[in-house]
This record gives structure tokens, C-alpha cells and sequence, in this order.
């Protein structure tokens, strides 16, 4: 098998020692390329070198390309090719709603840091970060026109949206573990049990998911809403973990989650 590699930054002159067909990883993010390779170290933006890193993609410089030994990864490749196809999804999602690409690498990164303050493991982390590149990949399920929706959604525009959660499983449950599976599914259930699309109390991945989701959504542009301040967006989510009676908007977040989620931001 031919060993895929892509490349990040670099000039025409070092283009042209790349082999024949290497992509540019920055104009096709969802085709992960193992290795990958960047002028100098710490070249990539802060979301992709999250990205390569959580995934273990080797990252390497041109000049080091020729004792690079391929071979080793060729089977890891095959795993990029079918986590690839579905990172593809997602992004086809984000340009709907969005127009650009972005929601998932930050939602990932900031799910990544967050799980890094809470000194979860290692492999709890990656299934967490995973998690949230693939969480809204049931929206591929739902039609374009009320993804894509400028302005607010009528009930049953909502009630079609709600499904993309148990899309997301239908889609992914061949590919994906089943905790892993549990966290997409359940990145939209809250702590009061007021979520969908079961009503159920959500595990940890999921709290996190859901606040990180909720925070890029509130501070992004979106086809039906115009962004936040970061500031703005903070306020919102600590409304969302103080009770109704008490002038809030629910439990609907982990009231520690959000102070820490607060602080690492801040």
C-alpha cells in the first residue's frame, strides 16, 4: 500500500520534495494524511497540532522526510482513511450551519483542555476529543434546509434537528466503541434530566461535551444567530447551572464543569 502523507505551510520550492500527489492539509483537513509535514516544528495552528497530536499522527519537517520510515504506519493509515470519511461528514455539516470550518477543532480542543485540567487519563481524554469531532454527524440525516435554516426553527424543524443525536449513533456504531458512542449520543441530555434525545442524566464525556458544544455555538456565527461575546457566553452558562426558582435557566450543566471550564479559558 502507498503511504499517504500531507503537508501544512509550505513553499513551492519545498513542495516539490514531497511525493507525487501529497494534499494540503490545510485545504483538506477531513483527509488526515500520516504522516504529516510542516517546514519546522510548530508550524500548525493550535486546533490542528491538537488535532495530529491526540490522534498520534507523526508530524515531521522535509528535512527529515527521507528517514521517515513509512512502512510502519501503513496500517494506522488504513484507520486514517475510514476516521477520515467521517471527519468529512462533519465538516460538510459545519460549512451548512456555519459557512467555515472551525466548530469541531475548537469544540475538540477545548474538550481537550478542559479534560487536561481535570486530570483525566490519557485515554479518557482522546475518547472525549474524539467525541467531539463526530458529535453533530447525525445531522447528515437531516435535510439541508432546516440545518442550513436562517432564524429560529419552527417545533417540528426542532423536533427533526433532536433526531441527529441518535443519528450520530446509527452512524457511528460500527466505527466507534460503545462509551464512546454513549458521548455523542448524549452531548445535548443535561444534569436536570431536561436534555434530549433520552432524558437521562449525562455520564462525564457528555457534561463536558455539552458545555464546550453549547460555548462555540454561543460564540460563533451561525446561519440562525449572531455570536456572543466570550464574556456574554460565560454569563449564559453559569444562568445554566442555577435553578429556575433561583432566576437561572435549569441544572442544565455541572456547576463545577463550568467554574473550571470558566477558569482554563480565562
Amino acid at each position: 500500500m502507498k503511504m499517504m502523507t500531507g503537508y501544512y505551510g509550505l513553499s513551492d520550492l519545498l513542495k516539490e520534495k514531497l511525493p507525487v500527489g501529497c494534499r494540503d492539509i490545510e485545504e483538506n483537513i477531513y483527509e488526515l494524511c500520516c504522516p504529516l509535514v510542516v517546514e519546522k516544528s510548530g508550524d500548525l495552528p493550535s486546533d490542528l497540532l491538537c488535532l495530529y497530536e491526540t490522534l498520534e499522527v507523526p508530524i515531521i519537517t522535509v528535512d527529515n522526510l527521507n528517514t521517515f520510515c513509512f512502512e510502519e504506519y501503513n496500517d494506522f493509515c488504513i484507520y486514517l482513511k475510514n476516521f477520515s470519511k467521517y471527519l468529512k461528514l462533519n465538516i460538510d455539516i459545519e460549512m451548512l450551519e456555519e459557512g467555515k470550518l472551525g466548530h469541531l477543532l475548537r469544540v475538540g480542543k477545548m474538550a481537550k483542555d478542559l479534560c487536561i485540567s481535570l486530570n483525566l487519563s490519557c485515554d479518557e481524554t482522546k475518547k472525549i476529543y474524539i467525541a467531539a469531532l463526530f458529535h453533530d454527524i447525525g445531522k447528515y440525516k437531516v435535510p439541508n434546509e432546516i440545518v442550513g435554516k436562517k432564524g429560529k426553527l419552527s417545533e417540528v424543524e426542532f423536533s427533526i434537528i433532536k433526531k441527529h443525536c441518535e443519528y450520530s449513533y446509527d452512524i457511528l456504531k460500527d466505527f466507534l466503541s460503545s462509551d464512546l458512542l454513549e458521548i455523542i449520543k448524549s452531548h445535548h441530555e443535561r444534569c436536570d434530566g431536561s436534555g434530549y434525545p433520552r432524558g437521562v442524566i449525562p455520564n462525564l464525556g457528555a457534561k463536558i461535551l455539552g458545555i464546550v458544544d453549547s460555548f462555540d455555538a454561543m460564540t460563533s456565527n451561525r446561519v440562525y444567530h449572531n455570536q456572543k461575546s466570550i464574556l456574554e457566553a460565560y454569563k449564559e452558562l453559569e444562568l445554566c447551572v442555577i435553578s429556575h426558582k433561583e432566576g437561572g435557566k435549569g441544572r442544565l450543566f455541572d456547576k463545577q464543569l463550568v467554574q473550571k471550564f470558566i477558569e482554563v479559558n480565562n
